[in-house]
């Protein structure tokens, strides 16, 4: 499949005006590059490396960012890019193309920006029935505790708070997208936990963030600081907080809370009214157990921040990445 994207990109940088494109090479294999073109125009000569997926979206950019040489000129090339991906690799100045012809390209002596916003995203597995807003509970459970594979079905039901039947039909689908495999006759193991990781926080960004209960407030205290709460039982922060909290990073600009307890409780406790535009958010927390600290788990601090087109928290969404992901995969 990448194979076809990379020569259908081809095609589309071919298409601007004033510019020859000559394909050195085009090859599809482990590490960097899957290719190499030459640009030229007038005087300008130089070798562009390609780095093909065949989607890109927000959640993938910390560890593309995390891995992409920096020395040499870098085109990332992929059959579907997000607007907000797209807004994001502009904004680091990273070159991009994908098949609806969006194309970004830029040096020191050469600058092409098009903008074309026909792109049909294409479906992904997040369509399965383990990312559906239940499914994604219980793999959520299984990316953070990969030894409850091999325990029952009643002890991963009541760990993540789902039915018999639900943690059969996500496990079949695990299995038929591979990412669940035998290794004995009575041991399974999680596979390709990198992509699974990444169709996680797509599917929860997508299909299960936004149907948890939120609801957005403002202080009555002026410069309240968030940092000096003292947080009731079953509650952590989201979002820029735990950002900061994991990082040390970022200034949180805008407040989020996961909690259990009833809102009106969090709102009495810190003086909160309720306010549409206001800068702080409660949401539903969908999982059980005690947490490391005051912060939501890092993965779905990741998730919270790479929803979001600020370069700032593609920063530090790397960063929790590198330090608390990457490793675990």
């Amino acid at each position: 499949m990448k194979k076809g994207v990379l020569y259908t990109i081809v095609g589309k940088l071919r298409e601007i005006p004033c510019i020859d494109l000559v394909a050195e090479e085009a090859k599809i294999a482990k590490g960097f590059p899957d290719g190499k073109i030459q640009l030229n125009r007038n005087h300008y000569r130089k070798e562009w490396y390609l780095e093909v997926r065949t989607q890109l979206t927000p959640a993938i950019l910390p560890g593309l960012l995390a891995r992409l040489p920096q020395a040499v000129p870098i085109m990332v090339i992929a059959e579907y890019i997000t607007p907000t991906a797209r807004k994001l690799l502009k904004q680091e100045n990273i070159a991009y193309a994908d098949a609806a012809g969006n194309i970004f390209l830029v040096d020191d002596e050469i600058y092409v920006y098009v903008e074309n916003n026909t792109a049909e995203r294409k479906e992904t597995v997040t369509g399965s029935r383990a990312f559906t807003k239940t499914g994604l509970r219980v793999l959520f459970l299984l990316l953070r505790h990969p030894e409850y594979i091999n325990e029952t079905y009643r002890f991963i039901a009541e760990k993540a708070g789902a039915g018999l039947d639900t943690i059969s039909k996500v496990f079949k689908a695990l299995q038929k997208e591979r990412y669940l495999i035998s290794v004995t006759d009575k041991a399974f193991s999680l596979n390709k936990r990198k992509e699974l990781l990444l169709h996680w926080v797509e599917g929860y960004q997508r299909n299960m963030k936004p149907k948890l209960h939120q609801k957005r407030y403002k202080t009555l205290e002026k410069d309240q600081d968030w940092k000096k709460l003292s947080l009731p039982e079953d509650t952590c922060w989201g979002g820029a907080n735990a950002g900061a909290l994991l990082t040390d990073y970022l200034i949180a600009d805008q407040w989020t809370l996961y909690t259990g307890q009833d809102f009106i409780t969090l709102m009495k406790a810190f003086r909160w009214v309720p306010d549409p535009e206001g800068h702080i958010t409660l949401i539903e927390k969908f999982w059980h157990g005690e947490e490391q600290g005051p912060h939501v788990p890092p993965l779905i601090a990741y998730a919270d921040l790479t929803e979001q087109d600020n370069p700032r928290y593609m920063e530090t969404a790397t960063i929790i990445y590198e330090e608390h992901l990457k490793d675990t995969l």
